[in-house]
């Protein structure tokens, strides 16, 4: 009856796919939404808008560079990914890193030109982005970003960072906690193999 059909989808061998690589992750990310296009300055003074970065995956964040903490934390992080990717090709080719200042009246191109060397940024993969108050408040709004001013001059903020496929879809949100450079790297594989399953 139904009972023995039923087992025999349980016990069906897994797909082919899986078996052929098993060292790599047979995991999938779900889309999560669009990614807010926007327009931003980058350090060179050209405009960037999300379609700039062509088909590839973006790894995507929002800081300001008088952050005491989280920013710097993040930040150090991204640096590392930079190198991983580097090291296995992926970096420029396949995926680029964008850091997006919430802070721009503070945050001049020459403040963040020094930040970004602080961080060995590769400046033509790794895009320290700006825009007037408006285009500011656009993306952050975009991308879910809020930010309080504090007396202090300090800025309370969330720390987000997205993984941003080819087609500009969100498939990944990660907080300071989750952001392991390897993580993110296998997250980005994962991505990656998808194009290749299609």
């Amino acid at each position: 009856g139904d009972g023995t059909a039923h087992e025999k989808t349980v016990a069906a061998p897994p797909p082919k796919a899986a078996a052929a690589n098993p060292g790599e992750a047979a995991y999938s990310l779900p889309v999560i939404e669009p990614a807010a296009d926007f327009t931003l300055t980058g350090l060179d003074g050209k405009e960037v808008t999300l379609k700039d970065f062509g088909g590839r995956i973006k790894i995507v964040t929002f800081i300001y560079t008088s952050c005491p903490d989280t920013c710097i934390l993040a930040t150090g992080t991204l640096s590392r990914l930079q190198g991983l990717l580097r090291d296995e090709g992926l970096l420029g080719d396949k995926v680029k890193i964008a850091s997006i200042s919430f802070d721009p009246g503070r945050d001049t191109p020459e403040r963040l030109r020094k930040y970004a060397e602080g961080f060995g940024a590769d400046s033509e993969n790794w895009l320290f982005l700006r825009g007037t108050e408006a285009e500011t408040k656009s993306v952050l709004s975009g991308y879910d970003i809020w930010t309080k001013n504090l007396p202090d001059g300090r800025i309370d903020h969330v720390m987000r960072v997205y993984l941003i496929d080819g087609e500009d879809r969100i498939r990944e949100i990660y907080n300071l906690g989750y952001l392991q450079p390897e993580l993110v790297v296998n997250d980005i594989n994962a991505v990656l193999r998808e194009k290749v399953s299609l």
